[in-house]
């Protein structure tokens, strides 16, 4: 009997609906991520779907090739100097609480309600999801962004600057 060969992200990425240029940058995102020290691991199941990313052990987000969503646990980010305007505003946008429903009209189902409080770049929220961001069907522009939230994200880890 032949071993059946684990997919990898790049399969789960080429298997979904996206389109060939967004299939090019969700690769580009995730190789990048992984040249700086995250890995990219499956969800269990293993279907190809659903991936973690993960940085010294700790699963910092999620993405999912079915959805095309992309979702970060972050930490706090107090400052508004980390930050460019792009980057600020990507993050502003795409912050998700810990309600019944979230901004895609799923159920949130993280199981922490009341929520967290975080500071985002100079903005104070209440409540949010385990998964403090969520970026549905993001673009290139989106992905360069949520790289340098994740990248901003280790940075602030290895410094010992994250607070649950």
């Amino acid at each position: 009997m032949s071993e059946q060969r684990k997919l990898t992200f790049e399969d789960g990425i080429k298997n979904s609906n996206l389109s060939y240029d967004l299939q090019k940058a969700h690769i580009e995102f995730c190789r990048s991520l992984q040249d700086n020290g995250f890995s990219i691991e499956p969800e269990t199941g293993d279907d190809g779907v659903g991936w973690m990313i993960v940085y010294m052990n700790e699963c910092v987000g999620h993405t999912n090739y079915a959805d095309t969503g992309i979702w970060i646990d972050t930490c706090d980010f107090g400052g508004t100097d980390s930050a460019d305007n792009a980057l600020k505003e990507t993050t502003w946008v795409h912050v998700r609480t810990c309600e019944h429903f979230n901004t895609s009209g799923k159920q949130c189902g993280c199981g922490r309600q009341p929520g967290f409080n975080r500071m985002l770049f100079g903005k104070e929220y209440e409540n949010l999801c385990f998964a403090n961001l969520e970026f549905m069907n993001p673009d290139v522009e989106t992905l360069e962004n949520i790289k340098k939230l994740l990248l901003l994200f280790k940075q602030n880890r290895n410094n010992t600057q994250c607070t649950e």
